[in-house]
């Protein structure tokens, strides 16, 4: 009986996956050339392209592709498609990347347009990942119209109301809420020392599709506060939208650089730590009675070390959750 069973079941299996290939061929063809280069613009011979092909709808669906860059950096894909389609690019001693191809548009003849067109993403070298303290946060503020230092190396709200102890970046939050649909929300960031604060930074336009985005270093000047994050949010009835709904990582080009623990001695800073926060500051005033703080962080615990290429295997926040742990360098 057992063994009619398994039968019964890798029969109905292998129907499955006749038909979902019977719809793959069905579909018209996507065909797409992938450019590999480094951050020079040289293109890299042996990096594995992987694509993937298929109907987006359905798992089982699926072609894949994969194959090596030639010696220019060249490497085709082709497939059935209902349109959607991606791909992976890895090489030993580079960062993983995406793509970033132009989506189709059009069917002409059971292809679909554009029609083997050629997209260049950059794969950037590991050179010197070092370990940081890097933190996903999302947290209530503690008290609203009061300032609240966060403490980066603890992870933690400084004392009274966590385990912190250095209020290196410092929230002040102010709430006006009615309801779900309609309240105003800000907290204006301001730092400890007069010579700590933020730089608004953006992702380099050859780093976008890269897991690491962002510049390798911290620029040693240009650090200012205060910074107002603002979420403001009408009635619906009254036909009126936000004017910025914020959340974690929302914009991907944009971050920021941050310096704190500055100390200045005749004119020189002889002692800071530098940091970055990728993607905006968010904040959150629903399902809370202040509001929620939400921000990525990596802070390098060396002294005036401006190094941000982090080394995921080496986060100096023990003990992080899954949901709290970043895992893009």
């Amino acid at each position: 009986m057992k063994t009619k069973i398994l039968l019964c079941l890798c029969a109905l299996l292998g129907l499955a996956a006749a038909d979902a290939t019977r719809r793959l061929t069905m579909l018209p063809k996507v065909r797409v050339t992938a450019k590999v280069v480094d951050e020079r613009g040289n293109p890299i011979s042996g990096a594995l392209v992987k694509f993937v092909f298929g109907e987006s709808h359905d798992a089982k669906a699926i072609v894949k592709a994969d194959g090596l860059t030639a010696e220019g950096g060249l490497f085709t894909g082709e497939g059935y498609s209902d349109g959607s389609y991606g791909a992976s690019i890895t090489k030993e001693g580079f960062y993983l990347s995406g793509l970033g191809a132009a989506p189709v548009s059009e069917i002409v003849d059971d292809r679909w347009h554009p029609w083997d067109a050629t997209y260049t993403t950059t794969l950037r070298p590991i050179e010197n990942p070092v370990p940081l303290y890097a933190k996903r946060v999302q947290t209530a503020v503690p008290v609203l119209d009061q300032p609240c230092g966060y403490d980066l190396e603890k992870g933690d709200w400084v004392a009274p109301h966590g385990k912190g102890v250095h209020p290196d970046i410092i929230f002040k939050a102010l709430r006006d809420y009615k309801d779900w649909f309609s309240f105003t929300v800000e907290a204006v960031v301001t730092f400890a020392q007069p010579l700590d604060g933020l730089v608004r930074m953006k992702s380099p336009t050859y780093a976008r599709n890269s897991v690491f985005r962002w510049e390798r270093s911290a620029p040693e000047t240009g650090y200012n506060f205060p910074h107002a994050i603002r979420f403001v949010m009408h009635d619906p009835k009254l036909n009126k939208f936000p004017e910025r709904t914020f959340e974690t990582n929302k914009d991907r080009e944009y971050g920021y650089f941050f310096r704190v623990r500055t100390v200045e001695e005749k004119g020189q800073i002889v002692s800071a730590n530098y940091g970055k926060i990728t993607g905006d500051i968010g904040i959150e005033p629903r399902d809370t009675k202040t509001c929620i703080i939400l921000f990525t962080y990596y802070l390098n615990p060396t002294s005036l070390d401006r190094n941000m290429e982090w080394d995921p295997k080496r986060n100096l926040l023990p003990g992080l959750s899954w949901e709290e742990t970043p895992h893009d360098p």
